[in-house]
């Protein structure tokens, strides 16, 4: 009778574990989401198009990596039959920065929050609201496509002088902080039930023909990163190298690595290397990635340093040239606010490898274990005829010794479930005019 029981015990354990198994093989994981993303001409700040509401609406929101939900001004011109607010009793409350004291028993008033902006830093009060937003799933997955509506919490400021600063087609600022709960991608990663993950190409290279667009895409919840590769001349996946993510004690939603030098064209540019470590107490120095700032700033000593290099290896070129007789020396002009160090761009031709002792202009960022090469990036076309080096002196003091900008981004994947950022070496073609 035991052994009996004792075998149906273990038939019974062997048909759940195959249930088990077989429900685990046969969930469908979902696609992947999709936003456009628009540069700002003056401000030149990326802004994320969202439609959302009832009826539905474009709604531009600037993005902000370290912001801890996003925000948009929803007084004045927004009339959506499906926006609620959200109850300063519920779940995602509880989650909000917020004043205290603000929600007595029996829990029945709107969510009053905290709303940041990232630009002049300042606080305003508003309200926890939740309205339905349409999305578009990756064309380029293989996986379930996700649903195209699902409702999600914004925050509401109670005044419209909270926008000073941003774009002046933004309604608000998109914030992918890394530890909110509430941020843009926090939300989407659960609603979704895919990967607290995302990818910016704000170099995209995309139209319907995928090839010669300018401005950029958001991705949710992974790849594929379908793009054209002018190595191959074809459509291709992004190939990525890792390195980990690092946290400030002070900044936990920023997106900070672990950059251990700088090199110009192979040269190391000599730094000081406490500047290149966060401080545990202050959460001073160190290396964040920001997109709301169009170049990579760099503080006083490390810029100094680095346009010292730069130089070098212009002169290095120049000497180069004169030996071959194949191009004209790289001439200097008048710098274009905000940088310092500008060519003329008629002297500035861009050399392949093949070519003796020619060489692209080129920056890398070193981490621990790899490299990131960010090629022609390096420089921006500043005005007609002008080429400045696309990095800003961003003070002898700052919070922050080194902030990799939009410029120098080209495409980033930001995985902030396995706390790891993914990087690749630019679309060479598409650095020319961005």
């Amino acid at each position: 009778m035991a052994t009996s029981l004792s075998s149906s015990v273990v038939h019974f354990l062997l048909l759940f574990v195959f249930i088990s198994f077989s429900n685990a093989q046969t969930t469908p994981k979902s696609a992947g989401i999709i936003f456009d993303l628009e540069r700002d001409p003056s401000t030149l700040q990326y802004m994320v198009k969202i439609n959302q509401g009832s009826p539905r609406r474009e709604v531009k929101l600037v993005v902000d990596l370290g912001g801890k939900l996003p925000w948009f001004s929803c007084r004045k011109g927004y009339n959506s039959s499906t926006d609620r607010p959200v109850s300063c009793g519920s779940p995602q409350c509880s989650k909000a920065e917020k004043p205290a004291n603000t929600c007595p028993k029996p829990y029945k008033k709107a969510c009053s929050i905290y709303i940041r902006n990232p630009v002049t830093r300042s606080v305003g009060k508003g309200e926890l609201v939740s309205d339905i937003v349409t999305v578009k799933s990756n064309p380029d997955s293989q996986e379930t496509p996700v649903p195209s509506n699902r409702r999600f919490a914004f925050g509401c400021p109670a005044a419209n002088n909270i926008l000073s600063g941003l774009a002046k087609a933004s309604k608000g600022v998109a914030g992918l902080g890394r530890s909110s709960a509430l941020s843009l991608a926090s939300q989407f990663a659960v609603g979704f039930r895919f990967r607290n993950i995302f990818a910016v190409d704000l170099h995209d290279g995309i139209t319907d023909e995928k090839v010669l667009e300018t401005k950029g895409k958001i991705y949710f919840g992974g790849g594929p990163y379908i793009h054209f590769s002018w190595g191959i001349s074809d459509l291709a996946d992004r190939v990525l190298t890792y390195t980990p993510l690092l946290v400030d004690p002070k900044s936990r939603d920023e997106y900070f690595v672990n950059v251990k030098s700088i090199k110009v064209h192979g040269e190391t540019v000599p730094i000081n290397k406490n500047l290149l470590s966060i401080n545990k107490k202050t959460g001073t120095g160190g290396t964040k990635i920001d997109i709301r700032i169009p170049y990579t700033t760099l503080q006083t000593s490390i810029y100094k340093a680095f346009i010292k290099a730069h130089g070098e290896w212009v002169d290095r070129l120049n000497i180069a040239n004169a030996e071959l007789m194949d191009f004209p020396n790289i001439t200097m002009v008048a710098p274009v606010a905000p940088f310092t160090t500008c060519y003329d761009s008629s002297t500035i031709i861009l050399r392949g490898a093949s070519v003796v002792n020619n060489v692209a202009p080129s920056v890398s960022f070193v981490f621990p274990t790899s490299v990131w090469n960010i090629s022609f990036f390096d420089l921006v076309v500043a005005k007609e005829g002008v080429a400045c080096v696309a990095f800003v002196d961003g003070g002898l003091k700052p919070k922050t010794s080194i902030v990799i900008g939009a410029r120098q981004i080209g495409f980033l994947e930001f995985d902030i479930s396995g706390s790891r950022l993914g990087f690749e070496e630019p679309n060479l073609k598409e650095s020319v005019n961005s």
